[in-house]
């Protein structure tokens, strides 16, 4: 306490860490907050500690980077303030300008759903997509690529997978991969089958980007399968299915690891 009576910062920060403790009984108390507090927050868990709270062990500072514009770093004093709304507006609007090129047949209500879903889904993977202890310069133009490390690109990669099943007519309830499968059907399984041990990695680690790489590397190796691989206009019937079945399994694959991102996985774009 100052002498005042007013209270510090940390002194704040120790009485809610008691309250998670007894009153909630956290597994687990994650503080994100800007990498510059690191100091800060060790000396808090330090305390806690030295105040006998076995929890203080199972604190963690997941802390984040600062964020600036291609422009430079925002600046009050300087005038340089950009509000999220604005930016997310904007990368909404030019997403809609974009699907109005590509799609102008998808109806305008459902245009304004899949541009927020991409133009927001831009820019929480710009943000998820580098190390979070790192500083980054957030440029909506790359965001909002459609074949880049970006969003747009896992997203599509999904509306991809989504419309080759509805051209198949949906999934086959049976498969048979007994048959010799291309390269490409190699890599794209042995992704699919990473899954699980990339979400424990990325938990066990607090690393979204962990998550994000493999998001993009599904995506990517979906787009290249997708190019090469014919799925509807194959003529055996077992090998058909047994392609509609791993395209089910990516799409799955796909729209888990952006729901983990919270990112929508749109079904067309």
């Amino acid at each position: 306490l100052r002498s005042d009576g007013t209270t510090l910062y940390l002194t704040k920060d120790l009485a809610l860490a008691k309250i998670k403790f007894e009153a909630y009984h956290v597994e687990r108390s994650i503080y994100v907050v800007d990498v510059r507090q690191s100091l800060h927050l060790q000396q808090a868990f330090k305390i806690l500690e030295m105040l006998g709270f076995p929890q203080a062990a199972k604190c963690y500072h997941l802390g984040y980077g600062f964020v600036s514009l291609p422009e430079g770093a925002m600046s009050a004093r300087r005038g340089r303030v950009v509000l999220f709304k604005d930016v997310a507006d904007e990368a909404i609007r030019r997403v809609m300008v974009e699907i109005e090129q590509k799609n102008p047949d998808l109806p305008q209500e459902q245009r304004q759903e899949v541009a927020e879903q991409v133009g927001l889904g831009a820019m929480v993977f710009a943000m998820l997509s580098i190390d979070n202890n790192k500083d980054m310069v957030y440029d909506m133009q790359v965001a909002l690529n459609f074949d880049g490390h970006t969003g747009p690109y896992i997203q599509n990669a999904h509306v991809r997978a989504n419309s080759i099943l509805k051209k198949g007519d949906g999934i086959p309830e049976k498969a048979n991969f007994d048959y010799p499968l291309t390269s490409h059907e190699v890599q794209l399984i042995d992704l699919i089958s990473r899954f699980p041990d990339t979400v424990e990695l990325a938990a066990m680690e607090y690393r979204p980007l962990i998550m994000a790489n493999y998001a993009y590397d599904l995506a990517a190796t979906f787009h290249s399968f997708y190019h090469v691989v014919p799925v509807i206009q194959t003529e055996d019937l077992q090998v058909r299915d047994a392609r509609l079945r791993l395209v089910a399994a990516a799409r799955q694959a796909l729209a888990n690891a952006l729901r983990l991102l919270d990112i929508e996985a749109p079904e067309v774009m």
